[in-house]
């Protein structure tokens, strides 16, 4: 009947041992899972703990916000904050400049290892010691002390002028 009776056995072996192969994979047992407990045996609570090892688990009732969400409570917040503190602070007279009139207080500055001087002058700024980081530089510079800025803890009492502000950063204590 047909002239190639090799191709056609071929065809019908195939087809034979593939029907076998999946008889064989149906009868098979499916593989247990790693932990030994079969998704249906787990109770909610040990499913979403093996869960939880690969996957973030979070409630169905929690509330999961976008960045610009977060950003727009957070600053809702702080504006709250801010008219509370502002609606109870007693109105403040503005503070003199002048230097006699300043208070003696004692400002403790503690200089991290490897800050430069306009980083050292920052935190000088910030903390009140002084009002000017031009002239701060400036004096470190001409004092030749932006290697020698000494780590560790400085004491400031009072009002200083620069030239003892600058002495106090380079020499140790």
């Amino acid at each position: 009947m047909f002239k190639n009776r090799a191709l056609v056995t071929g065809i019908g072996v195939g087809i034979i041992v593939g029907a076998i192969l999946l008889q064989v994979m149906l009868i098979r047992p499916s593989s247990p899972s790693k932990s030994g407990i079969s998704l249906e045996e787990m109770d909610p609570q040990k499913l979403k703990e093996e869960a939880s090892k690969y996957y973030l688990v979070l409630e169905k009732n929690v509330k999961m916000y976008t960045q610009a969400e977060l950003d727009a409570a957070v600053q809702k917040k702080v504006k709250d904050e801010a008219d509370k503190l502002a609606s109870t602070k007693p109105q403040e007279t503005p503070k003199s400049t002048d230097p006699a009139a300043v208070t003696s207080s004692k400002i403790v500055i503690y200089v991290q290892p490897n800050l430069d001087a306009t980083a050292v002058a920052e935190l000088l700024v910030k903390s009140g010691v002084i009002t000017d980081r031009k002239a701060f530089v400036t004096e470190l510079d001409k004092r030749g002390g932006n290697t020698k800025i000494q780590v560790g803890y400085h004491v400031f009492e009072g009002f200083m002028d620069m030239q003892t502000v600058v002495t106090n950063l380079i020499t140790s204590q």
